[in-house]
């Protein structure tokens, strides 16, 4: 797989696709089945902040768009106007739509898939933000209904079972959204669909800490995913925003150039096998030809290992997939620690 017995062939590559696919599989189990069991000790620790939800159902909706590319189904926003920020962990909100988004992806074989927020005031009470995903899919019995956010249940049925999953995802959901003092429900009808519903409360304004940059106007911590698999950018950032960074994703590797020139990271993670019109070779090879952006350390993430390209083309570093946060957390380390030195020594 290095290239040392030639190029890799069409079959090997899928073969290395469904490996990879398969590893990022198990990752995204074992990383629910951490959760859980962080939630069941109540060492769930939550991030509370001003999370505007407009920003998240939009990232979140981009990556729907990947799993729903060969169906005929439209997805649609409906958004309050001006709907207020809520108080909740930025990251466990994007974790719990996407979930949410997912299962109706994977349910829904045509029609539409529609997220609306809207805010609820009740004389005394605090005022909540209500969340919903509908979706036209095949719908759920409502004998199976209450036992649908139980941890490992599973609706019974072939047109479920076609698309598998562990059962931990709406268990999940519902724990971490009564972490944040909401609500979870569900609404469904054979052959006609399901909405789930989730409250989260309004977000009490304070003062803003502005943002601080260096002098050489790069974002402090600041991380640039470029993957074309949403998931694991959404992975990514689920293991980086608790330490402080701020992760920002693409999809699209047309645009990385743009983005990086705009964002100006600290740091770019970039997939090599994105596609061929278009992959991380090429993205690598833009990024180091433009003078805005070739000073940015880039870190070259893929199932592959082709360590010595890498390197010879500019990347700083190279992870391969699956990805733990240790491996992650290590390669910005070494990074910064670099950084920290050059500094010194200048």
């Amino acid at each position: 797989m290095k290239g040392i017995d030639g190029a890799v062939t069409d079959l090997q590559m899928q073969d290395l696709s469904a490996i990879h696919s398969a590893g990022q599989h198990l990752l995204g189990l074992i990383n629910d089945i951490l959760d859980l069991s962080r939630i069941e000790a109540g060492k769930m620790e939550l991030n509370f902040d001003r999370v505007d939800l407009p920003e998240i159902v939009k990232d979140v909706m981009s990556t729907t768009v990947g799993l729903v590319k060969d169906k005929p189904i439209r997805l649609t926003p409906d958004i309050q106007p001006n709907l207020p920020p809520v108080h909740a962990d930025n990251i466990r909100i994007r974790q719990v739509l996407l979930n949410l988004m997912s299962n109706a992806a994977k349910f829904t074989e045509e029609g539409s898939i529609t997220v609306r927020a809207f805010v609820v005031e009740k004389d005394g009470q605090h005022p909540m933000v209500h969340v919903s995903v509908k979706d036209t899919g095949i719908g759920i019995p409502e004998k199976d209904q209450p036992r649908l956010f139980q941890t490992f249940s599973q609706v019974d049925g072939s047109a479920t079972r076609k698309v598998g999953g562990s059962g931990l995802g709406l268990s999940i959901c519902k724990n971490l959204i009564e972490l944040h003092g909401g609500t979870i429900t569900v609404e469904s009808q054979i052959g006609v669909g399901s909405t789930f519903t989730f409250t989260l409360p309004v977000h009490v304004e304070t003062p803003m800490t502005p943002i601080e940059l260096p002098l050489d106007g790069h974002q402090i911590r600041a991380v640039l995913a470029i993957d074309d698999d949403a998931r694991l950018i959404d992975l990514y950032r689920r293991y980086l925003e608790p330490k402080g960074y701020t992760l920002h994703g693409l999809i699209n590797p047309r645009e990385a150039v743009a983005a990086a020139r705009a964002l100006r990271p600290q740091t770019i993670l970039l997939d090599v096998m994105m596609p061929p019109d278009h992959d991380g070779w090429q993205v690598l090879a833009e990024l180091k030809g433009h003078p805005d952006t070739r000073d940015i350390p880039v870190i070259i993430c893929s199932i592959l290992t082709e360590q010595e390209k890498a390197r010879k083309l500019g990347a700083v570093d190279y992870l391969v997939k699956p990805i733990l946060d240790v491996d992650l957390f290590d390669a910005l380390h070494r990074l910064e620690n670099h950084s920290a030195a050059s500094v010194s020594a200048n």
